[in-house]
């Protein structure tokens, strides 16, 4: 059984930050310029390293992994 606080322990696994989908469009080093999904551009790092155009995740000013290419759709209700 873990021991501690059990609300900090949920907190720590549910109190990550956001991953967000984006494009990667210029690349400087381990600096990669990116294009948000919902628009506007940002710039981000990584030590790996990742193709112009590629669909990434990012979370913090981080690239966290690669995103697969599928198709966006948007529906406003």
């Amino acid at each position: 059984m873990a021991s501690g606080n059990l609300w900090q322990l949920f907190k720590n696994v549910t109190e990550q930050g956001a991953k967000q989908l984006a494009t990667v469009i210029d690349r400087n080093g381990s600096s990669y310029t990116v294009t948000m999904q919902g628009g506007g551009n940002t710039v981000v790092q990584s030590s790996a390293a990742y193709e112009l155009q590629s669909k990434v995740f990012i979370r913090d000013g981080q690239i966290v992994s690669e995103a697969p290419d599928l198709p966006f759709v948007e529906i406003e209700v």
